[in-house]
């Protein structure tokens, strides 16, 4: 949908006017965000107000995932980190016929480029649905990241149970070394990314929480991993 025809959308439900369409504007050039997620920054409208326009407009369901949350089968068939740099997570599926379809709850629903990747990665057709951003971003932390920190400790436990010593002929007092840090240097390159993602995602974890870490600062830290590791070394 371009910015244009949200902001048309907006004005036609009588949640904004010119002003607030031209402050918006404004703010998103400054600050980067889409235009939906300016009015929302800027207190014009609510995520919610935003989220049930565009169903209105756009014809499409507006799903509560913390009331229906997605199904472990839907979860499964995109990986976490796809639905952290788009901004969705795999919902349901549902029957079609003889097929089946996955839907998918975006704040972003007309971006037919993710869409059509999402169908890739799925390995089966993508039908959206709308969610609001920040419900979006819950869900994901909830059903991804929840189930992957019990993983995460699970392995950390495991590996740093597991203690080495000096051989014999060497110093007199033996000492212990955290073997998941032993593996980092032993391991392969990508072994080693693998493990120091494991721990700083654990880390972020702890930290929101802790309450040490906002709900967007885990966000914007979380993506920036992501995309370091999708960055070629220098």
């Amino acid at each position: 949908m371009s910015k244009k025809r949200i902001g048309e959308i907006l004005m036609e439900e009588g949640l904004i006017d010119e002003e607030d369409l031209s402050e918006a504007l404004r703010y998103k050039e400054q600050s980067g965000y889409k235009l939906g997620s300016a009015l929302v920054a800027l207190r014009i409208i609510g995520e919610w107000q935003l989220t049930e326009a565009l169903g209105k407009a756009l014809d499409l369901p507006v799903v509560d995932l913390a009331a229906d949350p997605p199904s472990p089968a839907a979860l499964r068939k995109i990986p976490p980190r796809l639905s952290e740099r788009f901004d969705l997570i795999p919902w349901k599926i549902e029957r079609v016929g003889k097929t089946h379809r996955l839907l998918v709850a975006m704040s972003d629903p007309l971006n037919a480029s993710v869409v059509r990747r999402m169908s890739a990665v799925a390995e089966m057709e993508i039908r959206p649905v709308l969610a609001g951003l920040s419900s979006i971003q819950r869900a994901i932390r909830q059903n991804y990241h929840d189930a992957e920190r019990s993983r995460v400790l699970e392995r950390a436990e495991r590996m740093t149970s597991e203690k080495r010593r000096i051989p014999e002929g060497g110093q007199a007092e033996a000492f212990e070394i955290d073997s998941m840090d032993d593996a980092t240097l032993r391991g392969s390159a990508e072994e080693r990314l693998e493990i120091l993602e494991l721990r700083h995602r654990a880390l972020l974890h702890l930290m929101l929480k802790k309450q040490l870490l906002t709900e967007k600062d885990y966000v914007k830290t979380l993506k920036d991993l992501i995309a370091s590791r999708r960055r070629p070394p220098k």
